[in-house]
């Protein structure tokens, strides 16, 4: 049974969503990014409340997520592989019926890992067309960080460290965000890419979420920058970072992943998720890999399925 509730009603049903895209908060903070401002909370059980997804609609899909790097299937435990399957179903049944296409895209395997991997079988079964992604973490609970990175990364970080960079914790006021994301635009235009979020986008969501700032300067000139969202219990994920164009010889970046191992390790957090190795375009960026690889980070899959 497919039943659209409320958003109080979602909250009510599933209080702690395992990551949070699958928030009813942040859902309806991005309300105005579904065509119409058509948001659905949709309720899939028997006699038992089963799961949850929230469905934005855009163009001729109904999606999971419609603005965010993941959604799919909200449960409060871990359910049964035919109940995940017969879930699918159901939804895909639903899409059809309203006249869209079904879009999800999974969140990787370290959220949620036991309904990620069964919805990865049973949308594949349902005849939806896959495309993949490979997003990387780094393990807070391993000793440090330099053990793990390459001999070269760890070369970098040397002369980072001789360099006289200085890494801060900034406060998420405007000054301070706008600050951070100045910083990243200028490494993003370098690189000819487009910002995903406007700088009023990013102050909105970092007070929604309560996300962390954070710069590298040298000599009182800011370098490099970074914004994280704690996106799970014990995970922090990287939303956005860079460095000024003309400072990568200084290698602040490595410096800039050693010090937030450092920081969210303090902090007792789990898992530092450093999000895909993908350019604006969903192409694998096998330079952003091998950096990513190069620091420790471990590759996982993050699989999107498109309704033909």
């Amino acid at each position: 049974m497919i039943r659209r509730v409320s958003a109080p009603e979602f909250v009510q049903m599933f209080p702690h969503p395992a990551h949070i895209y699958n928030s009813v908060a942040f859902a309806e903070h991005n309300r105005a990014k579904c065509d119409g401002e058509d948001l659905r909370y949709l309720f899939i059980g028997d006699s038992k409340v089963r799961f949850g997804v929230i469905l934005g609609r855009r163009d001729d899909a109904l999606c999971s997520p419609f603005s965010a790097p993941f959604g799919g299937l909200v449960s409060n435990r871990i359910q049964q592989f035919d109940l995940v399957d017969n879930a699918w179903r159901q939804l895909l049944q639903y899409a059809e019926a309203e006249g869209y296409r079904l879009h999800v895209t999974l969140p990787p395997t370290i959220y949620d890992s036991a309904t990620t991997a069964r919805s990865v079988y049973s949308l594949t079964k349902l005849g939806l067309t896959p495309s993949v992604d490979v997003s990387y973490h780094i393990d807070l609970d391993a000793n440090d960080i330099v053990t793990m990175m390459s001999a070269s990364s760890r070369g970098h970080l040397k002369r980072a460290n001789a360099g006289g960079l200085v890494f801060e914790k900034l406060r998420p006021v405007h000054a301070d965000i706008a600050r951070v994301y100045r910083i990243i635009e200028a490494n993003h235009q370098s690189r000819n890419h487009r910002m995903a979020m406007s700088l009023a986008d990013v102050e909105s969501t970092v007070a929604l979420v309560s996300a962390d700032i954070f710069v590298v300067s040298r000599d009182g000139n800011d370098i490099a920058g970074a914004i994280m969202y704690p996106s799970s219990d014990g995970v922090i994920q990287l939303i956005n970072w860079g460095d000024m164009p003309g400072f990568s010889h200084l290698r602040p970046m490595n410096f800039f992943a050693a010090k937030l191992f450092e920081h969210y390790k303090a902090e007792d957090k789990k898992i530092l998720d450093l999000g895909p190795a993908s350019s604006s375009q969903g192409v694998t960026d096998f330079g952003l890999a091998a950096f990513k690889e190069s620091l420790g980070a471990v590759p996982t899959l993050k699989f999107t399925f498109r309704q033909p």
